[in-house]
């Protein structure tokens, strides 16, 4: 078989670009003028150093994938090849990390560092993909990360996205844009339609069929804004070979148009959360006839509005809500109509369904026969299932293979955006690697679901390069993180991450901290964890190993410096903590007052450690957010509603408080740390007659959260210190504390 038919070559001619000062290369191939475009956006010296050529691709029955790039050098030029510009990407991707010792992170404000003279490739390099499918984001990412971005912060996710060879993302960006066209066809209101819309954080839930009308209505300045937005996102996408997926109509309606039609067969669904009940969302039984209409004005409006060449759709019908009803026949027809009523105006539609609803709710557990009901209706190869949460549960394994469907193994990695080191690396190694022996034929592909962005982006890394050939070992892999995260071979940074490697990224990284939950008597909280399960002191001992690698200037190695420190501290406030509590069972004040001063302290520290990155500000959160809005009402609106989610999250004193908790300045500060001085005064004040009042701090608790929102409050929104010096001053003050505790 012919590796290369054909190869288009560079033409000549340059042209002035905006972005750069440079001469941009003109290609006569879309693709790899859009490769080329992704590297200038980089660096404009990558970009003369690259030409980039498009071949055809050759087939892979085994796994049904033609993907592949090469690497080459010729007349001094990196030279890529590949099948198209998502395989260009993904190998000036692997060039930047394998070869130049360079991490180019997802935001924009982290400029990458090339090294003074470009490496050559000694001997042609071929890699490819071993998995057609390479997937990320989640419905929840566009609330915990992505609400309040604008186009040059998705232009870099973008280009990161394709730089990690990723060809499948959700986007949801500007759905609400496409329902203002389609409800009024049906009888409502712009105003009625506003109403049942929620606030911008919170429309990932809206989205899926969880909550309507909360923190209503929607400005229509944002519905301008990202429609717009969206179309810049789609386009982008594609033109690097990554394919968007949209939205369809899960049958969530509005409860108004129960009155346009009172005959249709409505219901209200289930509680989500202790939402109040005018809440709670609707839902429009497929078997109605209206079901169709709306979802092929619906499908319609939006391939109008943002193209036509979109044909995979997220579907999610009852996700962490109880369908209308627990039958087998009832779910197969549900599932059956709501795909044909998909594929009568879209023919090449596929259907993307989250496998969450199975782990997480108890009727599918308890029913497995009801999983088979419900997507084995759709036709083979129209249906890709999510296996959502691999790191901790494989739906696949439960259910033979999603009975023959095919599916994207995902690595899930993160609730609510947390701020917490983990991920199990090794485990994801083994799963990944059995995953393709245990279902060679349904598995066509890896994906991230991480509910928002976080600090352990290398997992993300990880989990997407597994997706095509490699002879690297995990801790190569690993050690080439820890060179291109400084930007050049340190013996003792890679020290560092062999501790993280083999000590600490070894369990899931699903919860917060405790400092960042509300205190009680008990250590307990629901999106916290108590124990970290390894040893703070392996921590502390890579903290010493990376401030001890000749300092770089990198934003991944400056990262590192306050991201290390920031975990230590908090874990050491952790056992101080079960030690205060350890010492007011004894009626031990004194221990308490002690322990209370050095917890204040390091409360203090770390939203200074913090404040030196700005991936760690909630400042920049509320900036981004207020820059949303076109006067200071609407800006005001914007913070409240981005403040909220991170602490109370929904109504107050409900199940979701601090769901979305982080160790970010400001909320450190004016957040946490209130409520820490709250409850470790009267813990201290109660501790001789152990008579502390949980109710009433509880009650205090709920209205200072809910008043915090609200609060007139300045947040830094730039960087402030040194991260390394801040690090470093940390590390001298508390080593030996950290190190013998418990001792």
């Amino acid at each position: 078989m012919s590796s290369i038919l054909r190869i288009f070559t560079v033409s000549a001619m340059s042209a002035t670009l905006l972005i750069s000062a440079s001469c941009c290369r003109s290609y006569d191939e879309p693709q790899a003028q859009a490769a080329y475009n992704l590297a200038l956006r980089i660096s404009p010296k990558l970009a003369r150093h690259t030409d980039f050529r498009i071949a055809e691709a050759e087939a892979d029955s085994s796994r049904r994938c033609e993907d592949y790039y090469t690497l080459s050098s010729e007349k001094g030029k990196l030279v890529i090849t590949g099948n198209n510009a998502n395989s260009l990407a993904m190998g000036l991707g692997d060039y930047l990390r394998d070869w130049c010792k360079v991490t180019v992170t997802p935001y924009v404000r982290d400029k990458a560092k090339m090294p003074c003279r470009m490496p050559a490739i000694d001997s042609t390099v071929t890699r490819k993909a071993i998995l057609k499918d390479r997937f990320f984001f989640n419905y929840c990412t566009y609330g915990y990360s992505l609400d309040w971005y604008k186009w040059q912060d998705w232009e870099r996710m973008i280009d990161w996205m394709a730089l990690n060879g990723v060809n499948m993302a959700l986007a949801n960006t500007g759905q609400e844009s496409v329902w203002m066209k389609v409800w009024p066809q049906f009888g409502l209101s712009e105003d009625q339609i506003r109403e049942y819309f929620v606030g911008p954080a919170y429309l990932s839930w809206h989205r899926m069929t969880n909550i309507d009308k909360w923190d209503s209505p929607l400005p229509y300045s944002w519905l301008d804004g990202q429609c717009e937005l969206q179309k810049q996102i789609i386009a982008r996408e594609r033109s690097l070979g990554i394919a968007p997926i949209l939205s369809c109509f899960t049958g969530h309606v509005p409860a108004v148009l129960k009155e346009v039609y009172p005959e249709a067969d409505m219901h209200r669904l289930s509680d989500w959360a202790g939402f109040p009940l005018d809440d709670f969302a609707w839902y429009l039984n497929p078997t109605d006839t209206l079901y169709r209409q709306i979802q092929q004005a619906f499908l319609k409006e939006q391939k109008e509005m943002y193209g036509q060449d979109c044909h995979v759709y997220g579907v999610d019908l009852f996700n962490e809500v109880d369908p209308p009803l627990w039958e087998a026949d009832y779910l197969s027809e549900a599932a059956r109509l709501t795909y044909e009523a998909m594929a009568e105006t879209d023919p090449e539609a596929i259907w993307l369904q989250m496998a969450w609803l199975f782990y997480n709710d108890k009727g599918w557990k308890e029913n497995p026969e009801l999983i088979e009901a419900y997507i084995t209706p759709v036709p083979k190869g129209r249906l890709i299932m999510l296996d959502y949460f691999c790191d901790k549960a494989e739906i696949y394994r439960q259910t033979q293979n999603f009975y023959g469907q095919d599916f994207i193994w995902s690595y899930l990695g993160n609730f609510g955006g947390r701020s917490a080191i983990g991920g199990n690396i090794k485990d994801v190694s083994a799963k990944i690697d059995r995953v393709m022996v245990d279902a060679p034929e349904e598995c066509v592909g890896v994906g991230c679901t991480l509910e928002g962005l976080d600090v352990n982006n290398e997992s993300y890394e990880y989990v997407l390069s597994r997706a095509w050939e490699t002879s690297c070992s995990d801790s190569l892999w690993f050690e080439r993180l820890a060179d291109r995260h400084l930007g050049y071979a340190d013996e003792n940074n890679r020290k560092a991450w062999d501790i993280m490697f083999d000590d600490v990224l070894k369990y899931l990284a699903d919860r917060g901290s405790l400092l960042t939950s509300r205190p009680n008597l008990k250590a307990r909280a629901s999106w916290a964890r108590r124990n970290t399960k390894y040893e703070n002191t392996a921590l502390l001992e890579a903290w010493k190993y990376l401030l001890a690698a000749k300092p770089s200037d990198t934003p991944d190695y400056k990262f590192d410096c306050v991201n290390f420190a920031r975990q230590c501290l908090s874990n050491h406030f952790t056992e101080l903590y079960i030690e205060v509590l350890k010492a007011y069972k004894k009626g031990d004040a004194e221990t308490i007052r002690a322990d209370h001063a050095i917890m204040s302290e390091i409360l203090a520290d770390l939203d200074r450690l913090v404040a030196a990155d700005s991936f760690f500000l909630l400042g920049k959160w509320v900036e981004d957010a207020r820059s949303w809005g076109i006067d200071e009402a609407e800006k005001a609106y914007f913070e409240g509603d981005a403040r909220r989610i991170l602490s109370t999250w929904g109504p107050k004193g409900k199940v979701l408080v601090d769901y979305a908790n982080r160790e970010w300045n400001g909320l450190i500060g004016t957040y946490y740390a209130p409520r820490w001085e709250k409850f470790l005064d009267a813990l201290e004040a109660a501790a001789p007659e152990q008579d502390f009042d949980e109710d009433a701090f509880k009650a205090w608790s709920e209205d200072f959260e809910w008043d915090w929102a609200e609060q007139e409050i300045s947040f830094c929104s730039k960087p402030q210190g040194d991260p390394y010096g801040l690090s470093k001053e940390m590390y001298e003050k508390y080593e030996a504390m950290i190190s013998s505790f418990g001792k």
